[in-house]
């Protein structure tokens, strides 16, 4: 995920989810996220799991809340909570809400666990209670920007989504995000329904070359420790760590 920078995120679209995961491992992807948006989601993350053991898989859209969860799956049967997650094999859990700081702690050491913040401090909490990045929406670049300036000493390392095209993906990592995630319907728009696989992994290609060139310019530490040994890789990151 760290090294990748680029995360395709599936929401619920008319394309053929399958399809679309085939395409992100011909586009030598190997970590995505598959959102609980999408109808699909509880019988797609056993899929995945069975026909492709060795991609990372980010479940996105969790809520740590099963009471919420129980009574939202009255209108959206999909829904899972984070310990049927984890028992169907997931790695990581991303979320466009907050979680609260107890489940951050109880998970982080086992997965990867990506709550939102909307504020600096709402960051520093939730990345103090053990998570390994803090979303932040976009496509405003504010909130990440405050995250990383010199009174929060860099410490906080960003994954941004939220109307991230190729155009601004630039943009976001010179404001100090380090992974960058977009979702499948803004990464295709103006596509045609019956798009190709080979065509959706040319896509993914421009988005991956698009984040190596810009963190080749932000971060060129980072940059030039892709595929090295781990204590290289994690004395390039430019934010702190739990490793």
């Amino acid at each position: 995920m760290h090294e990748q920078g680029f995360i395709p995120i599936f929401v619920e679209n008319q394309l053929d989810s399958k399809m679309l995961v085939e395409a992100c491992v011909q586009a030598g992807i190997r970590c995505i996220e598959y959102t609980l948006r999408c109808h699909d989601a509880n019988k797609m993350i056993i899929w995945i799991r069975e026909n492709y053991p060795d991609i990372y898989l980010l479940v996105g859209s969790t809520l740590d809340n099963d009471d919420i969860i129980r009574k939202a799956k009255v209108k959206h049967p999909q829904l899972l909570t984070l310990s049927e997650l984890a028992q169907m094999g997931v790695d990581g859990f991303v979320s466009m809400v907050g979680w609260k700081l107890e489940n951050i702690a109880k998970y982080s050491s086992t997965y990867i666990v990506c709550p939102c913040a909307e504020t600096v401090r709402e960051a520093f909490l939730q990345l103090g209670a053990g998570s390994h990045f803090i979303k932040v929406l976009g496509p405003t670049m504010e909130v990440v920007k405050n995250c990383r300036k010199g009174p929060t000493f860099g410490a906080c390392p960003i994954m941004m989504t939220g109307g991230i095209n190729l155009e601004k993906i630039d943009a976001a990592i010179a404001a100090g995000a380090v992974i960058v995630g977009t979702g499948f319907d803004l990464l295709l728009n103006k596509q045609p329904p019956d798009i190709s696989s080979r065509k959706v992994t040319d896509i993914l290609k421009q988005y991956i070359n698009a984040v190596e060139e810009s963190r080749a310019k932000y971060f060129p530490e980072m940059a030039e420790a892709i595929g090295m040994d781990e204590e290289t890789w994690l004395n390039s990151l430019p934010h702190i760590h739990p490793f």
